[in-house]
């Protein structure tokens, strides 16, 4: 089936308008007339897979990643590295523009600020041990198939040569499961997530190997990468992995929340000091290890962060300031805001809120902001339809919305990142 493509999606696909509904293409671009295999339904629509590019775009461009596209070796990581860069930057803010469209919102959507390639500090794989030797990679698009990678455009190139090492190690240790790899300023910190427990050999063989590989920390857990209430356990820490926010020294729990870049981490960073500006007060919400909290603190506000793990809680209380830097004034509580928001009269008092929580957003915490009179608030969202549905209930609430900042954190995938300021009318 042939098919012209009319838009691009928010997933990345091309879309194209037939007479039996859309049709969601990967990897094909508007304009394009493409040859296509229709497949499930998905939606309004269906989906389908590219054959063929029959009349190409001038904003395609060739993949800078052997892992790119569609077939037995796409990775799924990554959708648009086709896609020319001026398009692709329009793209991401499009994507913010739809978002909040859908909601009745007409702001302005200021240039998408993007990071650099091989700037991504923390990825997280899937490995398999099979008969023909131990597979790492990512998960294949819309598949469990794991696509074995030898090359990254987007992660840090320590991260990129960790993965054979650890390929070869976990092969005589693991069968199937997860692997999350952060890079931090004290070497990699390395998450296993498997059914099988380590052996006294792991135990053994990993001094050795970490040593070897640069790995400050290797601990396990035996979630394969669902949520565990318990923390995973170390094997071995040759040094505590460490992150400074800011001038603060923070020592990270294992698989601990950590933006994915430095560089988009300064910019949001830069954002939320700005916008908060002269308040005194603040109190950050699902803060973390305290990428906010802490900068604000050295900024000289008062604060009070609130997190809903405790490890993460606990490094923030144990945050090591710069050397001869004046005591932070930050408290920090662990608490579950999506089962326990913070209520209007805890906020009363603070002259800023913070918040940057997960992408499901903060329905239940937002709807309590909006009721009450806290004069600025700053959202950090890291998904534009949660941002919108929670932006709008905050503007119904009397709140103003300014122009908001995308961050693109995520590069050459459908997710984007953002910044923006409410203040009390």
């Amino acid at each position: 089936m042939d098919v012209l493509i009319n838009r691009l999606g928010a997933r990345g696909d091309g879309i194209a308008e037939t007479a039996d509904g859309p049709v969601y293409v990967p990897f094909a671009l508007p304009g394009e007339k493409v040859s296509v295999r229709v497949g499930k339904s998905r939606g309004d629509g269906r989906a389908a897979d590219l054959r063929d590019v029959l009349s190409p775009s001038a904003d395609r461009q060739a993949a800078m990643c052997r892992h790119f596209g569609p077939g037995e070796n796409g990775c799924g990581g990554c959708v648009s590295q086709h896609l020319v860069p001026g398009a692709y930057t329009d793209w991401k803010r499009g994507v913010v523009s739809a978002a909040l469209a859908r909601h009745r919102i007409d702001v302005e959507v200021l240039p998408v600020i993007s990071v650099s390639p091989a700037s991504r500090r923390r990825v997280r794989l899937a490995f398999r041990n099979l008969a023909g030797g131990m597979l790492i990679g990512f998960r294949s698009g819309r598949s469990d198939r794991i696509v074995e990678i030898t090359e990254c455009p987007v992660a840090m190139p320590e991260i990129v040569a960790l993965i054979p090492r650890l390929r070869d190690f976990l092969a005589g240790h693991a069968d199937r499961g997860e692997i999350a790899i952060t890079h931090t300023d004290k070497g990699a910190d390395v998450v296993v997530f498997c059914r099988k427990e380590p052996d006294l050999d792991l135990r053994m063989d990993a001094p050795a190997f970490c040593t070897d590989a640069g790995i400050a920390r290797l601990a396990w857990s035996t979630g394969e990468g669902t949520f565990n209430a318990e923390p995973p356990e170390p094997v071995i820490v040759l040094e505590t992995p460490s992150v400074d926010f800011g001038g603060t020294t923070v020592h990270l729990p294992s698989d601990s929340f950590l933006q994915p870049t430095a560089e988009g981490e300064a910019a949001l960073r830069g954002f939320v000091l700005d916008a908060v500006g002269e308040a005194e007060l603040v109190i950050d919400l699902y803060a973390g290890c305290g990428a906010f909290a802490l900068p604000l603190a050295e900024a000289g506000k008062t604060v009070t962060a609130i997190e809903g793990l405790a490890a993460q809680t606990a490094a923030i209380r144990n945050a090591t300031p710069r050397v001869g830097g004046a005591a932070l004034k930050v408290a920090a509580e662990t608490r579950d805001l999506a089962r326990q928001p913070l209520r209007t009269e805890e906020l009363a008092g603070y002259d800023a809120v913070v918040l940057d929580p997960p992408r499901a957003g903060a329905a239940a915490q937002v709807a309590l902001l909006a009721a009450g009179d806290v004069p600025t608030i700053v959202y950090v969202s890291c998904n534009p339809a949660t941002f919108a549905r929670d932006a709008r209930v905050l503007i119904d609430g009397g709140y103003v919305l300014s122009a908001i900042q995308p961050v693109d954190q995520f590069l050459w995938s459908s997710h984007v990142e953002l910044a923006s300021v409410f203040r009390r009318a």
